[in-house]
C-alpha cells in the first residue's frame, strides 16, 4: 500500500497540472487535443486521488484527514468532485481552467506537506469526528468553488465597467449565472459549515467546557463562518450584490487558507485542547 500511497502523492498534483493547462489550452486557444483531452485528465486524476483516499483510509484505519496535507487533498478532490458535476450537468467549459488550477494549487501543497505516518488518536477513529470534519471541509471546498466563480464574476464586471470586452471573457458565461453559481456554491457552503460548527460546539461543551473557546483552530474556524454569515445576510437584504459578494468570496479563500495553513502550522497541528 506504501508504494501506491508514494506514487499516488505525486501524480496527483501532476495529473491536475496537466488537466489545468489542457482545459486552459481549451479556453484561450480553443486547442482541438485540448478539447477532446482536458475532460479524460481530470477524470482520471481525480479517480486516482479517490483510490488515494481510499488507501489512506485502509493504510492508517482511520478517516483521511487529520493531518494538514489531508485536509488539503479531501478538499482538492471535492472541488474537482463539484467541478466534474457541474461539467456534466452543464455542458459547460468555460470556468475548468480557474476551478481546475484550484485543484492543482491545492493538492500541490497538500502533496507537499504529506508526512508518512500521521498521528493516530481515538478521537480520529470516531463516527462524529468524521461526520464534523467532513461537513467543515465540504464547507470549505463549495467557498473554494464559490472563490472560482467570484474571482470570474470580477474580471467580467471590470471588462464590461470600462467597456472593453475582451474575446477570452467573452466566452465565460453571462454575470447573472455567474452570480448564481457562486451564491448557490456559498449557501451549500454555509450550510455544511454551520452543521460542522454546530457538531463541533456540542461536542466541545460536553467534554471541554472551559477550554474550547480559547483554542485558535476554533476560533478561526467561528471567524470564517461569521464572515460568510455576513455575506449571505446581506446578500439576502440587498444590501450587497454581486460584486460586493464575490469579494467577501475571495476574501473567505483567503480566511480558509489561513485556517488549513498558518493555524494549523503556527499554532497546532489539531485542537489545542486535546
Amino acid at each position: 500500500m506504501d508504494p501506491f500511497l508514494d506514487a499516488a502523492n505525486l501524480l496527483l498534483p501532476l495529473g491536475y497540472l496537466l488537466a489545468a493547462v489542457a482545459y486552459g489550452l481549451l479556453f484561450f486557444a480553443g486547442h482541438g487535443l485540448a478539447r477532446r483531452a482536458a475532460t479524460p485528465l481530470l477524470a482520471g486524476t481525480a479517480a486516482l486521488h479517490l483510490l488515494f483516499l481510499v488507501g489512506v483510509t485502509l493504510r492508517f484505519g482511520q478517516f483521511p484527514a487529520v493531518t494538514v496535507s489531508q485536509a488539503l487533498s479531501v478538499v482538492a478532490f471535492a472541488v474537482a468532485a463539484v467541478y466534474l458535476f457541474v461539467e456534466w450537468h452543464a455542458g459547460e467549459r468555460s470556468t475548468g481552467f480557474w476551478l481546475v488550477s484550484l485543484v492543482f494549487a491545492f493538492q500541490l501543497l497538500a502533496s507537499l506537506l504529506r508526512t508518512p505516518e500521521p498521528p493516530d488518536r481515538e478521537i480520529f477513529h470516531s463516527a462524529l469526528f468524521a461526520s464534523h470534519v467532513s461537513l467543515a471541509l465540504l464547507g470549505y471546498a463549495a467557498f473554494v468553488v464559490a472563490a472560482g466563480y467570484g474571482f470570474l464574476f470580477l474580471e467580467l464586471y471590470r471588462e464590461l465597467k470600462v467597456g472593453r470586452f475582451s474575446t477570452f471573457y467573452g466566452k465565460l458565461p453571462p454575470l447573472e449565472v455567474l452570480e448564481r453559481m457562486m451564491s448557490g456554491a456559498l449557501v451549500v457552503g454555509f450550510a455544511a459549515l454551520t452543521g460542522a460548527v454546530a457538531m463541533g460546539v456540542f461536542w466541545a461543551q460536553r467534554s471541554f467546557p472551559d477550554e474550547w473557546l480559547r483554542d485558535p483552530k476554533i476560533l478561526f474556524t467561528f471567524a470564517t463562518w461569521a464572515l460568510y454569515a455576513t455575506a449571505l445576510l446581506l446578500r439576502r437584504l440587498r444590501r450587497w450584490h454581486g460584486r460586493q459578494t464575490a469579494v467577501a468570496s475571495l476574501a473567505g479563500l483567503g480566511a480558509i487558507l489561513f485556517s488549513l495553513l498558518a493555524v494549523n502550522l503556527l499554532f497546532s497541528d489539531f485542537h489545542g485542547l486535546l
